[in-house]
């Protein structure tokens, strides 16, 4: 019997267009709505018809929550922060053919919106203007949003945050006691006489000591560094971060990690985007890399070049350059 050679592509044999595909329908556990054995998503709601249904507790009123509503008046709920949009694993899901994959981000801060292109192939539209890939966009309450062929409109509910106070009720006045003017003594009138309010003392507070920074990162021109101290160093686009890098728009809000322990030195993508390059490579998601002084690393379009001070961690083993963690 001949070896079959492993170096072969084995071809799969294509299926007749005309033979007739077995088994029933699917029924969507979410909307109840009929779909073909070959789906993988629901034509209705665009769940995953492979997945199970999590059961939830009865949701409050979500009047106040923030949305994305369509011609067929279908409600598509947004929460804080990255909101995903696209064809397949997004928050809102559309099951429209011109919406690529991963098509647009909507992002929810308090009161305000932002929309933002991530390179679709039939573009990101806001009130009729096209937004530019990679661009960040503030629209409103009532704002019309395209993506490709499909139209929503955004709601953004204003919390009327004033309270009727109820009147407060004057206390009746209780009538005074007149004394004779022969009863009342001069030793009552001084003690009456409010005393001069001495000085408090106000006792010193010490600022507490800033730790001292163990590594950097720095940019090609030396021009910004970024110190990096012990534990976990956060970067990404949003305010919150350790390392802010708002100027980039293809950094994430929560983009990456890099932290700083006895063993050593380590960075981490969050599930950004864009990705985060080590030395020219893209690294896995939510795997901890070893990193050694004079590695580049790269967030969306930013390089920064990483440097270790001379106070490095106690007993840090040396990592392996570009190795994975045991973890």
């Amino acid at each position: 019997m001949e070896s079959q050679d492993i170096e072969k592509t084995v071809v799969a044999q294509a299926q007749s267009p005309d033979a007739t595909l077995l088994g029933t329908t699917i029924t969507c556990p979410i909307c109840k709505t009929e779909n073909a054995p070959n789906e993988k998503y629901c034509g209705e709601c665009g769940f995953l018809l492979s997945s199970t249904p999590v059961e939830e507790a009865v949701v409050a009123d979500t009047s106040s929550v923030p949305r994305l509503t369509d011609s067929s008046g279908r409600e598509y709920l947004l929460h804080e922060g990255e909101n995903s949009i696209g064809r397949e694993s997004a928050d809102v899901l559309l099951a429209d053919p011109t919406v690529s994959r991963k098509h647009a981000v909507l992002t929810i801060e308090g009161a305000k919106c932002w929309i933002e292109d991530l390179g679709s192939s039939n573009g990101t539209y806001a009130d009729g203007k096209r937004v530019e890939s990679g661009e960040r966009v503030e629209v409103t309450d009532g704002a019309e949003v395209k993506f490709g062929s499909a139209v929503l409109t955004l709601k953004v509910p204003i919390l009327d945050e004033t309270v009727e106070e109820a009147p407060i009720e004057e206390a009746p006045e209780s009538p005074e006691e007149e004394l004779p003017a022969e009863e009342t003594a001069p030793e009552a009138v001084e003690a009456a006489e409010p005393a001069e309010p001495s000085e408090p003392e106000v006792p010193e507070i010490e600022a507490p000591e800033q730790p001292a920074p163990l590594a950097k990162l720095v940019s090609a021109d030396a021009s910004v560094e970024f110190p990096l101290v012990a534990g976990s160093n956060t970067i990404g686009r949003r305010g919150g971060n350790d390392i802010v890098l708002a100027g980039d728009a293809y950094v994430s809000g929560s983009h990456a990690e890099l932290t700083a322990d006895e063993r050593g030195f380590w960075l981490m993508d969050l599930g950004s985007t864009n990705g985060t390059l080590l030395n020219g490579s893209r690294i896995q998601s939510n795997t901890r890399m070893a990193l050694n002084s004079g590695d580049e690393i790269t967030f969306g379009q930013t390089a920064l070049r990483f440097e270790v001070s001379e106070s490095k961690p106690e007993e840090a083993d040396a990592p392996e350059p570009g190795g994975e963690s045991d973890e």
